[in-house]
């Protein structure tokens, strides 16, 4: 079972990743008209208050998918350790995620609450309110 829910979570980040990581991403969303205002949407951030970009910024489309792709690689291993790291890691995705909400154009709304499901989910699960059998249920 354990080695089903690393799997099924590895492949839920690379999706992820892949959503956020260039123009054509949003549209495995069902989004493809958003391919346009990629570039600009995903230049630049003011950095999320509460995480270690606050006030540097930095540019999503770099560490956000480097997170997401982190995570992925992450998820493959075993360890309590390491599960507490990625949970704190998705902690911060959801930071990240809420402040980007309000930074990004509104027609991103859709893109960024379905990454921010899945995050949750993965969170419930990280924080052992989800059993691994519910976790591949709605995989």
């Amino acid at each position: 079972m354990e080695v089903e829910v690393r799997r099924a979570r590895h492949a839920l980040y690379l999706h992820l990743a892949a959503v956020h990581a260039g123009p054509l991403g949003p549209a495995l969303l069902g989004h493809p008209e958003l391919a346009p205002l990629y570039p600009q949407a995903y230049a630049a951030c003011g950095g999320a208050e509460g995480l270690p970009c606050a006030g540097v910024g930095g540019e999503p489309r770099v560490c956000v998918v480097g997170r997401l792709a982190h995570l992925a690689r992450s998820a493959l291993r075993g360890g309590k350790r390491r599960r507490e790291q990625e949970r704190a890691m998705v902690e911060g995705l959801l930071l990240c995620m809420a402040h980007l909400e309000r930074e990004f154009p509104p027609d991103f709304r859709p893109v960024l609450e379905a990454t921010r499901n899945l995050l949750e989910k993965d969170l419930k699960y990280l924080r052992g309110e989800l059993a691994p059998e519910d976790f591949l249920k709605e995989a």
